[in-house]
């Protein structure tokens, strides 16, 4: 794959560099791939804009500096995390477009013990909720 290809399949790490659209350059490639990790990591990068903006309008501009400067804080470094993270996935993805043939995925027969085994959706969810638990005890000291 040439480098056009390549830029063209990772527009969507521009997203990150946009305040405010920072998590849904991870929703796009997650629906896209059918990640449904990205798309949760895109939905908690965007979750403190989220809540930004609802108090802003219930409480309009005189929210108070505590409270703006701790979302605005944390949404930063929120951006500043998704660029990365985007920027490492794109790369990943990269070697993954020019070895399509080494990640090709082979149709298999599953038998019940080897489904057990393969079953990690409990992970998935507890790496979701650790995330939003770091993230609220953040919020919490940085208040």
């Amino acid at each position: 794959m040439n480098t056009l290809e390549k830029i063209k399949r990772s527009w969507w790490v521009i997203l990150s560099f946009i305040m405010f659209l920072n998590g849904f350059g991870f929703i796009y490639i997650g629906s896209k791939h059918n990640n449904r990790n990205w798309i949760l990591e895109g939905i908690i990068y965007e979750l403190p804009w989220f809540i930004y903006f609802i108090m802003y309008g219930l409480y309009g501009t005189p929210i108070g500096f505590n409270v703006t400067g701790t979302f605005v804080f944390i949404s930063v470094m929120m951006m500043l995390v998704s660029i990365i993270r985007s920027v490492w996935v794109a790369v990943k993805l990269a070697d993954v477009y020019d070895n399509e043939e080494k990640y090709t995925i082979q149709s298999t027969v599953l038998t019940k013990q080897s489904q057990k085994k393969n079953d990690n959706s409990k992970t998935n969810i507890g790496c979701c909720l650790c995330i939003l638990v770091i993230f609220f005890i953040f919020m919490i000291i940085v208040l």
